[in-house]
């Protein structure tokens, strides 16, 4: 049986069980989400919300980016083991 991997004592990123800690998980290996993925990937529907929630412990970056009329956000996670 393997350890649980904790995130400032908080987040299980080894079997994670909430959206915090899927998203969460999800960063720290690929450094960048948007909403489109989280709804592809998780099926969440309001990343924002689980962002914003994260933010109170990890320092994470909106970076909006313009496609022809469309404005879309990748969030972007700053954080050194």
């Amino acid at each position: 049986m393997t350890k649980d991997r904790m995130i400032k004592g908080l987040y299980n990123v080894t079997n994670p069980k909430t959206q915090q800690e899927q998203v969460l998980k999800y960063l720290l290996k690929n450094k960048t989400i948007t909403s489109w993925k989280a709804i592809e990937t998780f099926r969440i529907t309001r990343l924002a919300d689980v962002i914003y929630g994260l933010r109170c412990n990890f320092d994470i970056e909106s970076k909006d980016t313009r496609v022809g009329k469309k404005i879309f956000t990748t969030y972007i996670l700053h954080y050194d083991k």
